[in-house]
């Protein structure tokens, strides 16, 4: 009896493995790379850039939230941009297709918001990029919170849209917690994800877009199925098991923060709070811009995406022409010097 139970066990497990293992494959088929790689120390990160490198309108970098990849952006706000600004929309790492480093190797419990910010700085230099707007949805308000603390030198400004930037107590979902298990963790993310995420996904898009409706065929627009994939799955249980920790600790810095900021949320966001996150960042950064989207859930760059668009274009004008101001001191004060010069004075 056991013998036969046991037979039936492995059959199902290996069934469940060959299933998961070509819906992967399919996935990565129907949703290939939309745009170019770029390597930082040694970590291939995938980005979508719409100009090349010489463009030297502001740019505007966005950076995707928990469960998701840079299809987002493309889905919702990055043509229109695009057609003021250079927008360049990153795949976190170990999510769409950047790779995840491994975090024994980087000397850390995890890859943090933090790490994942500095291989982004680290990508923008190598395409040419130089203080971009940098925007960050839902988990990736962590992200665009800890490159504005960390290379505030390198950032023109800064939008977090319904972004997490506090810790909360609700601990984290099964679906989270169980990658991180040994043995188990193996088992659960290469035979129970896909064909859960399957009965599962339709009822949680409604509930992140909630009280709004998600757009059409949301989910084949965005790549979704790309999730389940084991090490997506995976990075991204990491990420949403951890980041409450690490907020704990980044929130005592946002006071220092002085660069322009706006905030943009919807006032029934029932995925990241307003009360939480972004009221409370509105408080502690002097320089923020909060703008408060009434019925719009935890998706305004969908659900209201004219609104997003301009308040990202206020900020974006804004941060040029600040960019302007400062060239035109230094270029004041290399013609006085030049003045000098001419007088016969020693140049510094």
């Amino acid at each position: 009896m056991i013998t036969s139970v046991l037979l039936v066990l492995a059959g199902l497990s290996g069934g469940l493995f060959a299933y998961s293992y070509d819906v992967s494959r399919r996935a990565e088929a129907d949703f290939p790379p939309l745009g170019s790689f770029v390597a930082v120390d040694g970590i291939r990160l995938h980005y979508l850039d719409s100009a090349p490198r010489d463009d030297s309108r502001q740019a505007i970098v966005m950076i995707h939230g928990a469960s998701g990849n840079l299809r987002d952006f493309a889905a919702s706000i990055f043509d229109e941009l695009a057609q003021t600004y250079r927008v360049i929309a990153f795949d976190r790492p170990g999510h769409g297709y950047s790779e995840r480093p491994n975090a024994d190797a980087l000397d850390a419990e995890w890859v943090t918001p933090a790490i994942q910010a500095r291989l982004i700085h680290g990508a923008l230099r190598e395409i040419g990029v130089e203080k971009p707007v940098i925007l960050g949805h839902s988990w990736g308000g962590a992200v665009v919170l800890a490159y504005a603390l960390d290379f505030p030198g390198d950032t023109g400004g800064v939008v977090v849209l319904s972004g997490a930037s506090y810790p909360w107590r609700s601990k984290p979902a099964f679906h989270n917690r169980w990658p991180a298990i040994p043995l188990l963790g193996d088992v659960f993310v290469n035979t129970l994800v896909t064909p859960g995420f399957k009965l599962l996904s339709e009822a949680a898009v409604k509930r992140n877009f909630a009280p709004n409706s998600a757009p059409p065929d949301y989910a084949r627009k965005i790549g979704l199925p790309l999730l389940t994939r084991p090490g997506n799955w995976r990075a991204n249980a990491e990420d949403m098991r951890n980041l409450a920790a690490f907020l704990a600790q980044q929130k005592q810095r946002y006071p220092t923060i002085d660069l322009p900021m706006t905030i943009i949320t919807g006032d029934a966001d029932r995925s990241v709070s307003p009360e939480i996150h972004s009221k409370r960042l509105h408080q502690a950064v002097p320089n923020s811009r909060l703008v408060l989207l009434p019925g719009i859930g935890h998706a305004p760059h969908h659900a209201d995406s004219d609104a997003v668009i301009a308040a990202v274009d206020t900020l974006a004008q804004h941060v040029a022409k600040l960019s302007q101001t400062g060239a035109s001191a230094v270029q004041k004060m290399q013609q006085g010097v030049a003045t000098v010069a001419s007088d016969g004075l020693p140049a510094r």
